[in-house]
């Protein structure tokens, strides 16, 4: 994978291939790197130039220095696109990666021609039982645990290879670094400042992802960006890109081709 150098010295890994317009920037969720983009990621590079990074943390970032945060990564992406000589691009976010592109679009408006939020957690946090909070907490310290927590994240169980990229992606995230950016995004108070987020934007939802339900999303996510759309993928659970590959790089198709040209 190539690198860029962040301001503070931090070695950043991505990947960057096809070419079209609008250029497309992928941040991948809590737990995941730029691989589990994988199969959706090729599809969207059959027409854009598509670009997939791996926070600081993770993946060939995972020798990066903290802080493992929300607002530091949303900058590390900021930097990336700057790096590349990216203007203007379509920033797409999964989970954590959804509150990184949203506080992306807070701090850096001029930069988003649109924005896709996939399974995003809000720009307001996820509240979570103490049960449930406990359960993440101890996926990145048992590589059993998080086993068997990826393999409850989708509807149906994925094909062997796909999930084989979910566990790669987790086993690469140290449990320090996990724990950090955890509390990071599952604590986000930001809700106030999303409210200024006034590019286009698409939210999908998983029909059986749990907690982020659309009707969760709704109010949290659809209900706080002006102008917000959502689509609902049926039979589907959080990693939906995952499990519909085919059928969310056409609706990120279509969303793009409605896009009004400035």
């Amino acid at each position: 994978m190539p690198s860029f150098t962040a301001p503070d010295g931090a070695v950043l890994a991505f990947d960057d291939y096809g070419r079209g317009e609008p250029p497309v920037v992928l941040v991948h969720g809590w737990q995941g790197t730029a691989e589990t983009w994988g199969p959706l990621a090729g599809r969207l590079a059959e027409r854009h130039r598509v670009v997939a990074v791996d926070l600081r943390g993770a993946g060939g970032s995972a020798g990066a220095p903290g802080p493992y945060s929300v607002e530091r990564f949303a900058a590390d992406v900021a930097g990336l696109a700057e790096h590349l000589g990216l203007e203007r691009f379509v920033l797409a976010g999964h989970s954590m990666g959804g509150t990184v592109a949203q506080r992306l679009a807070v701090d850096h408006p001029g930069l988003l021609a649109a924005l896709v939020l996939v399974a995003p957690v809000p720009a307001s946090g996820l509240p979570l039982s103490p049960r449930v909070e406990a359960v993440f907490r101890e996926v990145p310290l048992n590589p059993e645990t998080a086993r068997m927590w990826l393999g409850m994240l989708t509807a149906t169980p994925l094909p062997a290879d796909r999930y084989a990229i979910l566990v790669r992606a987790a086993a690469s995230v140290a449990p320090e670094t996990a724990l950090e950016a955890f509390d990071s995004w599952q604590r986000s108070a930001f809700e106030a400042e999303a409210r200024s987020i006034d590019v286009p934007t698409l939210v999908l939802a998983g029909a059986k992802d749990r907690p982020q339900t659309p009707d969760f999303l709704q109010r949290t996510v659809v209900e706080v960006i002006a102008g917000a759309r959502m689509t609902v993928v049926e039979d589907t659970g959080h990693f939906l890109h995952l499990e519909r590959d085919g059928e969310v790089a056409a609706l990120i198709e279509a969303f793009l081709a409605s896009l009004t040209p400035d």
